[in-house]
């Protein structure tokens, strides 16, 4: 009803009032907040902000929260054990060898080398494994080739007309030198040639005829060397194949000492 009394009194002439003037009109005051911060609406955009940023806080501590609780992964770690074990040799005995006849003592458990205290050869040796004592000239051991059979044990003992070249062995305990005779060829002045080897004993005395052979033939020696210590080989020229050379090279293929 307050609007209407409101536009009767407009309406009314002056100095007249209108029914109800004895009632005060009153210019209406915008609600307050029950804050008392400003109008409704301020308190309205406040309340708002406020829910949001409570919202949004509240939602960060949730999520810590979760994230704490949630369960962490865990590192394994494997420790294995190694055991080390050292191994102690056990000892071991060494006999002691004792000295008697014809054996000497052991020195701190090592085995002397075997000794050959009787001094006996081989059965047979190969004068081209054996050291000479002496030589003189063209002399080596090597194997030989004549009239084309291969004798690989042999000795190359040079031949001139002077008889030069020698080669001295020790002969104890064998009773005989056997070889074949002949000149190698690949010896120079070989074509035509004709040699001998003598054997001689210690003393200088030939102690065997003197066996022959040429480039186109052979010749076994055989000689009793019983009782001899040394002996001594010497090889002669008897015919030289070219008219202007003096010496060729004698073979004692496969030559061989024997009991």
């Amino acid at each position: 009803m307050e609007p209407v009394n409101a536009l009767s009194a407009a309406l009314s002439p002056p100095g007249r009032t209108n029914r109800g003037d004895h009632v005060k009109l009153e210019k209406q005051q915008p609600t307050r907040s029950r804050w008392h911060i400003g109008p409704r609406w301020m308190e309205l955009l406040v309340v708002s902000v406020l829910t949001i940023a409570t919202g949004y806080f509240t939602g960060r501590v949730s999520e810590r929260n979760y994230q704490a609780d949630s369960p962490q992964p865990t590192a394994t770690v494997t420790v294995r054990a190694t055991e080390t074990v050292t191994a102690t040799p056990e000892a071991t005995a060494t006999p002691t060898t004792l000295a008697g006849e014809g054996e000497s003592a052991s020195v701190d458990g090592e085995n002397p080398e075997p000794t050959d205290s009787s001094g006996v050869r081989p059965a047979q040796s190969y004068l081209s494994d054996l050291s000479a004592v002496t030589y003189t000239g063209d002399y080596g051991p090597s194997p030989v080739l004549m009239l084309g059979v291969n004798h690989p044990k042999s000795v190359r003992l040079g031949c001139n007309t002077s008889s030069y070249d020698s080669v001295t062995y020790d002969v104890s305990s064998y009773k005989r030198l056997k070889a074949t005779l002949g000149i190698p060829s690949d010896a120079d002045n070989a074509i035509g040639s004709v040699a001998a080897i003598k054997v001689f004993d210690a003393s200088g005395r030939q102690i065997a005829d003197a066996v022959q052979f040429r480039s186109s033939d052979t010749a076994d020696l055989s000689v009793d060397i019983s009782g001899q210590d040394q002996i001594k080989i010497t090889c002669a020229l008897v015919k030289s194949g070219d008219p202007n050379r003096s010496a060729t090279t004698s073979g004692l293929g496969d030559a061989i000492l024997t009991s």
